[in-house]
C-alpha cells in the first residue's frame, strides 16, 4: 500500500497574538510539535530496527506501510518546518499561496486530486496530531472492508494533562443537537456500526455527532467519488471555521462519519499534542488520578 500524508501547517509569529499558529511566545514549541508530528508517522508506519542481541547487530525491519509519502503544505513562507530534518526524514515541503490561511487546507484538497492516481491512501492532518499505533492504517482499512468505501471513519482525538480532568481526555465530544444536521440528514445511514472482534464484544461505531477531528484518510476509491461531487473544492467554510471546514465539512457532505464509541474511543485516535481543550474550566470531574 501506497500512502499518501499532507499535513497542513501555518505559522506567522505576532507579538500580541494567542492563537498557537500566530504566537510568537510559542515559536520553538510549535516547530517542536511539528517535528514530533512528523516523527510519529515515520517512526510508527515507516521501517524500524531490531536489536539483535545474539549477533550484536541491528536488523532492518519494513514498515507497516509499503510506501508512506509526507508532505507538508504550507502558505509560501509561514512555517515552522525545519529543512534539514525534513530532509532527513523524507519530508516534502509544498509552498501553496492563498489569500487567507485560514484557507490552507484546501490547497491539500487540491493536491489529492491532482495525485489521485498515485496511492492508495491519502490522508490529511492538521499539524500538531500525533499518532503512536502501527495499525492505524490497518483499522481504517478494517473499517473500510466490514462496512464499505461509502461510510468514513475518523479518529477521536485526546490530550494528555496532567492537571486536566483525568490524564487522557476525549476532546471531541457531542456538539448541540442540529449543528450538523444540514449535512447529516442527506446521507441517512445506521446510527450504530458493529465490527466483530475475536475473544471480546465487537467494537462499537456511532454516526458521531461531532465529526470533527482535524484529520481524515480517503481510500483512492473515495477520493475518486469525492473529486465527482459538485461540492468538492467549492471552498464552504460554512462549519465552524475555515480550518473545520477544510478537515471535516468537505468530506463530511459526501460520505457518513463514524467514530468509534465509548469504551471503544481508543480503536482508532489520535493525539492532539495540546491541552488546550482538557485545561478548561468547566463544570466535571477534576483532578483525577
Amino acid at each position: 500500500m501506497r500512502a499518501l500524508l499532507a499535513l497542513v501547517h501555518y505559522f506567522k509569529g505576532e507579538a500580541e497574538s494567542r492563537h498557537s499558529s500566530t504566537d510568537e511566545r510559542r515559536r520553538e514549541q510549535r516547530a517542536g510539535v511539528l517535528r514530533r508530528v512528523i516523527d510519529s508517522w515515520r517512526g510508527s508506519l515507516g521501517a524500524t530496527t531490531t536489536l539483535t542481541i545474539e549477533t550484536k547487530r541491528f536488523d532492518r525491519m519494513r514498515g507497516a506501510v509499503d510506501g508512506l509519502d509526507i508532505v507538508v503544505v504550507t502558505n509560501g513562507t509561514d512555517h515552522l518546518l525545519d529543512e534539514a530534518h525534513a530532509k532527513a526524514r523524507g519530508v516534502r515541503h509544498v509552498a501553496a499561496q492563498v489569500d487567507n490561511p485560514r484557507m490552507l487546507g484546501f490547497a491539500a484538497h487540491r493536491l489529492f486530486a491532482e495525485l489521485r492516481h498515485n496511492y492508495d491512501l491519502f490522508c490529511y492532518s492538521e499539524d500538531d496530531l500525533r499518532i503512536a499505533d502501527p495499525g492505524f492504517i490497518d483499522r481504517l482499512r478494517a473499517f473500510q472492508n466490514a462496512f464499505g468505501w461509502k461510510r468514513l471513519l475518523m479518529p477521536n482525538r485526546f490530550e494528555w494533562n496532567p492537571n486536566g480532568p483525568t490524564l487522557k481526555t476525549w476532546i471531541d465530544g457531542d456538539l448541540r443537537p442540529g449543528a450538523t444536521s444540514a449535512w447529516r440528514d442527506p446521507l441517512p445511514d445506521e446510527p450504530f456500526l458493529h465490527l466483530p472482534m475475536p475473544g471480546r464484544a465487537p467494537v462499537v461505531f456511532r454516526r458521531a455527532m461531532n465529526p470533527h477531528s482535524g484529520f481524515f484518510a480517503l481510500s483512492a476509491t473515495q477520493l475518486a467519488h469525492w473529486v465527482r461531487q459538485p461540492s468538492f473544492l467549492d471552498r464552504d467554510v460554512s462549519f465552524i471555521s475555515p480550518l473545520e471546514s477544510a478537515a471535516t465539512l468537505a468530506v463530511m457532505k459526501v460520505f457518513p462519519i463514524y467514530k468509534a464509541h465509548g469504551p471503544d474511543a481508543g480503536f482508532l485516535e489520535i493525539e492532539h499534542l495540546d491541552n488546550r481543550f482538557s485545561s478548561m474550566t468547566l463544570p466535571g470531574s477534576g483532578g483525577t488520578p
